[in-house]
């Protein structure tokens, strides 16, 4: 990230969060921790295209639509990390909203290279879905799971052959909905990370367990 990235960010962070929250989210790039359980989908198994309610509709936006979709309920329901998260979209990643009757109710990203792969166990650059949200008043709708089936059709339709996918391992709703689209758990990842550079890292998978030192 560049000095005039960082600046922004600064920025932002203090003014969504205040002081305090600033001051802990720059202590954690100093040292932090971090824990998840990460999934695949092959996507060359066929699938079938997601059914949505009455008035339920998605749409996905890329670098050409993005401004224009701009608005302030996009820009309240996206949180803190929008801003950052749209200038992604803007170079080549896809936000995917679900609607309905004028309220958003979820959203979710399709990175396509992005640091995370790395912090995931990933040694190559397959597409990552990250940043996944359901509005409270809409959960238990099964709209992540119809979500991610529709992300995987989107890419399976672009000839990509493969996608990953993490969350908390104690986040057992989003487990739950990735499992039920058809993701499969391929390992743990525990990392320690030093200057948001320098990781030190243990994956746990079926083969067995490995330690990495990586750089970001």
């Amino acid at each position: 990230m560049t000095i005039p990235l960082i600046r922004q960010r600064l920025r932002r962070e203090w003014q969504s969060k205040g002081a305090w929250r600033t001051f802990r989210f720059l202590a954690s790039r100093v040292f932090r921790g971090w824990k998840s359980v990460v999934y695949e989908a092959d996507l060359e198994i066929p699938r079938a295209p997601s059914e949505w309610g009455p008035d339920e509709t998605i749409e996905a936006l890329g670098p050409d639509e993005i401004d224009a979709a701009i608005t302030p309920a996009l820009t309240a329901f996206l949180g803190g990390d929008g801003p950052e998260n749209l200038d992604g979209v803007r170079e080549g990643n896809r936000l995917f909203l679900i609607s309905a009757g004028g309220m958003l109710l979820h959203c979710g990203y399709i990175l396509f290279r992005t640091r995370q792969t790395k912090l995931i166990g990933e040694s190559g650059e397959p597409p990552v879905i990250a940043c996944c949200f359901t509005s409270p008043t809409a959960r238990g709708r099964g709209l992540y799971r119809k979500a991610l089936n529709a992300e995987l059709c989107f890419l399976r339709d672009r000839g990509y052959k493969r996608v990953v996918i993490e969350t908390d391992p104690e986040n057992t709703a989003s487990r739950k909905g990735i499992e039920a689209a058809g993701f499969r758990l391929i390992r743990r990842v525990r990392s320690w990370i030093v200057l948001n550079r320098l990781v030190l890292q243990r994956s746990v998978e079926p083969s067995g367990s490995y330690w990495r030192i990586l750089f970001l």
